[in-house]
């Protein structure tokens, strides 16, 4: 992926974070969010994907939208009055999951894991469970430290 095609994906999710776990919703609204989401996700990534070399781009592509789909549901937890910890953690332990395996799977391919990527979500969820109020400034960093964790590792 390019710079600016993994900026604006950290830009659709943030836009289809702001549409999940509105008051009132059933789950059968967020569960077909949540399956639209990852359908855009995927045709996103098919376009923005830059697969002149199936050998060596499409297989890092796999677990792409899977990607931002935990990148989303972690932005999403924010918006969350009840339970907002608890759910923040298990959001970011999907994002984990989805990068521990991820990264394995390529790495039987013969690509190098971005250990740490890795490191850095196993040490924010970690630290995630001790948070025992989560306020809007600390709303704020969690979001810029999900960011920056996409950009720039």
């Amino acid at each position: 992926m390019t710079p600016l095609a993994n900026a604006l994906s950290c830009l659709i999710a943030l836009g289809c974070a702001s549409f999940l776990w509105r008051k009132n919703s059933s789950p059968y609204r967020n569960g077909g969010l949540l399956a639209g989401f990852l359908l855009l996700f995927c045709v996103f990534t098919y376009f923005a994907g830059e697969l002149f070399d199936p050998r060596t781009v499409a297989p890092v592509l796999e677990h792409y939208p899977f990607r931002m789909m935990a990148l989303c549901l972690c932005l999403s937890t924010t918006s969350l009055s009840f339970y907002r910890r608890r759910y923040l953690v298990l959001a970011q332990a999907l994002w984990f999951w989805v990068e521990l395996f991820g990264a394995i799977s390529l790495y039987y391919r013969g690509f190098d894991i971005a250990w740490t990527r890795i490191a850095a979500l196993l040490c924010m969820t970690f630290c995630s469970t001790f948070l025992s109020k989560i306020s809007k400034e600390m709303e704020f960093c969690l979001i810029v430290l999900w960011l920056a964790i996409w950009v720039f590792f």
